[in-house]
């Protein structure tokens, strides 16, 4: 009872000592991230803000400079679309992220290539071996050095090179008294060499290739994840810079209204106009207060957007710093041919060129799964001199002495093996061909999704620049329509609610004036990105600006800090930012 009781309290204390681990407190997982994990906090609003009662309805409302702040003390940081790619390929934390992915390809490329590595080995051993029984009589004291080294070739052999050096004493020598001690030096060679199946580079070094080969599509979708970062920065530019050209149309319409207020209090003051006019006038600029905070919003987040992909210090993501673009829209007509974009973005397209390293990665499976169909015929030979002295080890490596004795060892032959039906090596060839098709079929896929990205993208260029030409025209109408209807509004010729519909006019006539501008340059961004092009006209290299590692470039974890620090941009250096140009021309700056 007392063993039984004994052996509870132990299972006890281990359970305790295990609950209790030892690893808890060192680093592995935090007390606090612990209870953090267990744990759902209430929504205490008061805690994490600042609460305020509501205004009365009678409370003034905002002036059109106090809705064109959108922070108090905000400065304004200028910004132009070369600054824009130059922060993105600099700190953007996704083009970090996808410059580790070609170090670790590059790392699997060398550990394949490892596979061809000699190894060197080394045997020694040494006992005492004790046979009493009649006729033999022996102890045997023996020492044992056996250095080997093994050379695996590309073709697919195996070459063995080892040398036994071998020492006995038989302390005995109940057989042969004249011979108890004796040196044995034994090289030899073994080469084993596949004929048929498994025979040649191609087959040997397939895993090579094919690491070679996901290397060459990891630098692929690399390439693709920098374009596809620097597109959707710009894209992100010019959203934002459209939220700031609405919000600019929302404060210059409230302020049109604010302005109208005032010109009706001033009739209705003369008597001119009625009271009511008077309202009306108070309720539209009151109710573009919701347009321009809208407007506000939305240039709020766009803003964050460009910024959390420029990522840049002095561009935090909160609203101290407002943006203010640089870089005005390119209104210049093009006319682009559809089937010269197609066989730009056949050549240049990296989804192309990952198809491509498919196809050639299940070729490569069809041919080796053809040398899958061959029997197994292997050579092999052995050849060994044996050398054996009684004087001493170097007698009998050299056979020299007058106990010294070399003779020749040696052994060939080949291994046949013939599977019958052979059906697991035809099932790995059907899968290969299939494998084959499906990429071949998956290529021709993405050559005809190209294509009508690039009609598609083409399309919209024309759309959208015919979009402009009418907008344009009608913010012109618009704006002399307006300015009509004022001055017959100020002769007692047009009505509040004319002058009221012919400002909400205008106003809608400049929002979609701006969309079709912005819409414009987006139509622009996405035919460079159909045809596998990045923005900007200066280009990039992936070899120059933006190193990938590759195997002959050493080992890229011996410097991570080097490794990981992202180049600068491609373009020149620039010199202090000019001026921003004049409204009025329409093409002063360009997109590179």
């Amino acid at each position: 009872m007392s063993l039984r009781r004994a052996t509870l309290l132990a299972a006890l204390a281990s359970a305790a000592c295990a609950c209790d681990s030892p690893y808890r407190d060192r680093g592995v997982l935090s007390q606090d991230v612990a209870d953090r994990l267990g744990r759902l906090d209430g929504a205490d609003l008061a805690q994490i803000g600042e609460a305020g009662p509501l205004p009365p309805n009678a409370a003034a409302p905002p002036s059109p400079d106090e809705l064109a702040v959108l922070e108090p003390g905000q400065r304004k940081q200028a910004v132009d679309l070369s600054d824009v790619r130059a922060a993105v390929l600099e700190h953007n934390l996704g083009i970090k992220v996808a410059r580790i992915d070609p170090a670790i390809a590059n790392e699997r490329v060398l550990r394949e290539r490892a596979k061809f590595e000699w190894t060197f080995g080394l045997i020694a051993d040494g006992g005492r071996d004790v046979n009493f029984e009649p006729p033999l009589q022996e102890e045997l004291w023996n020492a044992n050095v056996r250095p080997n080294l093994n050379v695996p070739l590309a073709d697919g052999g195996q070459l063995d090179v080892d040398w036994r050096l071998l020492y006995f004493d038989n302390q005995l020598a109940s057989l042969n008294p004249d011979e108890s001690e004796g040196y044995q030096s034994v090289p030899r060679v073994s080469l084993t060499q596949p004929l048929l199946r498994g025979a040649g580079r191609l087959v040997n070094e397939t895993s090579i290739l094919v690491a070679e080969f996901g290397q060459r599509r990891v630098e692929v979708r690399t390439r693709l994840m920098v374009q596809q970062l620097l597109v959707e920065a710009e894209r992100n530019y010019w959203r934002a810079f459209g939220a700031s050209r609405s919000f600019e149309i929302a404060i210059e319409s409230y302020r049109r209204a604010v302005e109208q207020v005032a010109v009706a209090e001033r009739l209705a003051a003369a008597r001119m106009a009625a009271t009511t006019e008077v309202v009306k006038a108070r309720y539209l600029a009151v109710s573009q207060v919701d347009d321009v905070i809208a407007a506000s919003e939305l240039l709020r987040s766009r803003s964050r957007l460009l910024k959390q992909a420029m990522n840049r210090p002095d561009l935090p993501l909160d609203d101290s710093v407002a943006v203010e673009f640089r870089s005005g829209p390119e209104l210049v007509q093009y006319r682009f041919v559809p089937q010269t974009v197609l066989d730009v973005a056949l050549r240049r397209r990296s989804e192309l060129l990952e198809a491509e390293l498919a196809i050639a990665e299940s070729t490569l499976g069809v041919q080796v799964a053809q040398n899958g169909l061959l029997p197994r015929l292997d050579a092999f030979g052995t050849a060994a001199p044996v050398g054996f002295a009684s004087t001493g080890m170097a007698d009998a490596i050299a056979g020299s002495g007058a106990s010294g004795s070399v003779a020749m060892a040696f052994n060939a032959g080949v291994r046949l093996q013939v599977p019958l039906g052979n059906e697991a090596a035809k099932a790995d060839l059907r899968a290969a061909l299939y494998q084959r098709l499906r990429e071949l079929a998956s290529s021709q896929d993405r050559r005809l999704s190209i294509t009508r990205d690039v009609h598609d993208a083409v399309s919209r260029t024309r759309t959208g620049w015919q979009a402009v030409i009418a907008t344009r025209q009608a913010v012109d109408l618009a704006a002399r329509a307006y300015e009509g209807v004022r001055a017959l509004y100020e002769k007692r010729a047009a009505t509040i609610t004319d002058l009221t519909q012919s400002l909400l006019q205008l106003a809608d006539a400049q929002r979609s004036e701006a969309n079709a501008v912005v819409g414009y340059q987006l139509a622009l961004l996405d035919l460079s990105d159909a045809a596998g092009m990045i923005p900007g006209r200066a280009g990039l290299s992936i070899d120059r600006d933006l190193t990938l590692p590759a195997p002959e470039a050493g080992d890229p974890g011996s410097d991570p800090e080097a490794f990981l620090e992202i180049p600068p941009l491609l373009e020149a250096e620039r010199t202090t930012p000019v001026a921003p140009p004049p409204a009025s021309v329409s093409a002063a700056s360009n997109r590179g």
